[in-house]
């Protein structure tokens, strides 16, 4: 399956510095999802980080940054951002960039044509969310019929439920609370993940 780790959403010294660390201890996907971060220091983290790992972050905000990082070549769609797009008719670029994007319902796959993936959750109760309550039971399986884009499990996801995940027929999943809430044992707790669904996972994609 396949891992993503989001950002944490607030900033911290040196940051840069750990993200770059978990690039190296193998994280595949990072998601960098800033709110309330103006654009230039939005873009003062992305130049903190290693250039050769710039085509691994999917852009949350600012897009228009791809221009002064080139090698950034990917754009997430929050759910609210795609269906504002939609409703004034503007186009999405879906032949230079990896597109994804979140859901809350699953009827809304339909309406997903040229993302690679999408976000669904909260599967489970959030790690750095309290109170923000999963959708999922133990027994939940997504259904067959959704159609081409990959669903990644988001949401109070740790080392031990992914097997649950996987079982539940996602593509992936995505962690925020499981890698932030603890900075010190970031890495740790990374390499777990990776370990853990190395042994688990028969699903994967790029």
């Amino acid at each position: 399956m396949k891992l993503i780790v989001i950002s944490d959403p607030v900033y911290f010294k040196d940051e840069a510095y750990l993200v770059n660390q978990l690039f190296e201890a193998g994280m595949p996907l990072f998601h960098l999802r800033k709110e309330g971060f103006n654009k230039q220091a939005y873009a003062e983290l992305i130049d903190g980080i290693d250039k050769c790992y710039h085509d691994r972050i999917a852009l949350h905000q600012f897009h228009e940054l791809v221009l002064d990082f080139p090698s950034v070549n990917r754009l997430h769609y929050p759910e609210w951002l795609r269906k504002e797009t939609a409703a004034k008719g503007q186009p999405i670029d879906v032949d230079n960039y990896t597109l994804s994007t979140s859901i809350h319902h699953l009827d809304d796959m339909e309406d997903l044509i040229g993302f690679e993936y999408t976000f669904y959750g909260p599967v489970f109760n959030s790690i750095s969310k309290p109170g923000y309550a999963g959708i999922a039971n133990l027994d939940f399986v997504l259904p067959t019929y959704i159609g081409s884009t990959r669903v990644i499990a988001l949401g109070g996801i740790t080392v031990e439920k992914t097997q649950a995940i996987q079982q539940m027929g996602f593509d992936g999943f995505a962690v925020l609370g499981a890698i932030w809430s603890k900075r010190e044992i970031a890495i740790s707790n990374l390499k777990l993940l990776i370990n853990n669904n190395k042994q688990t996972s028969t699903k994967s994609f790029n």
